[in-house]
């Protein structure tokens, strides 16, 4: 998965989730969360997926902003990546995690639903989707990252539930080809290439 290069790295870090070495490898891989580097911890099917999100960002929205969600959200799964690998989340924080894939699931079933089926985009069910993840990823790097972390995890979210966006996304007629890449690679990198359950 996605972790995989970046988990290796990850190794041998101190057992307590304050530790010095802990804090510097966040606070390093932190600044590191650019493009160029993403390609080197991600896999090749998540360097895709962003890459679409990128160009889809960076044509409805100021080159600045675009770089900015993208660079945060890089900074999110990059500290999340270290508490996981580090073994640093509670039994509780490790049924959250499980219970966000599970909603994540939801939601790309959702993304993909409405580019397959004419007519069925509902903005204000993704939004529920959407501030569900969010609430829970909250609730899950609180007791271990910093109020600018979350701060990062808000912006991120809060610019996807921007109607503006997502009627860019799922209803603009002169811009389809982003969604229609973005929604099979979305759907082949949680599902694999069988079709999700119903």
């Amino acid at each position: 998965n996605e972790y995989k290069s970046y988990l290796r790295m990850s190794d041998g870090v101190g057992t307590r989730s304050h530790s010095l070495g802990l804090r510097m490898q966040k606070k390093l891989l932190g600044k590191m969360a650019s493009k160029s580097v993403a390609r080197h911890i991600i896999d090749d099917d998540a360097g895709k997926i962003l890459d679409t999100l990128n160009s889809f960002l960076k044509e409805h929205l100021p080159e600045d902003d675009a770089r900015k969600i993208i660079k945060n959200i890089m900074k999110i799964i990059i500290k999340m990546g270290i508490l996981y690998s580090n073994d640093k989340f509670s039994p509780e924080e490790k049924q959250l995690l499980k219970l966000m894939m599970k909603k994540f699931s939801k939601l790309i079933m959702t993304l993909v639903t409405f580019w397959e089926v004419a007519f069925s985009y509902d903005e204000k069910h993704f939004v529920r989707q959407l501030t569900g993840i969010e609430d829970i990823i909250i609730r899950i790097i609180h007791p271990h990252l910093t109020e600018k972390s979350e701060k990062r995890v808000r912006f991120v979210f809060g610019e996807f539930s921007k109607s503006s966006l997502l009627s860019s996304l799922f209803r603009n007629p002169n811009h389809p080809n982003h969604l229609d890449t973005l929604a099979p690679l979305l759907r082949d990198y949680v599902f694999g290439r069988d079709p999700p359950p119903t």
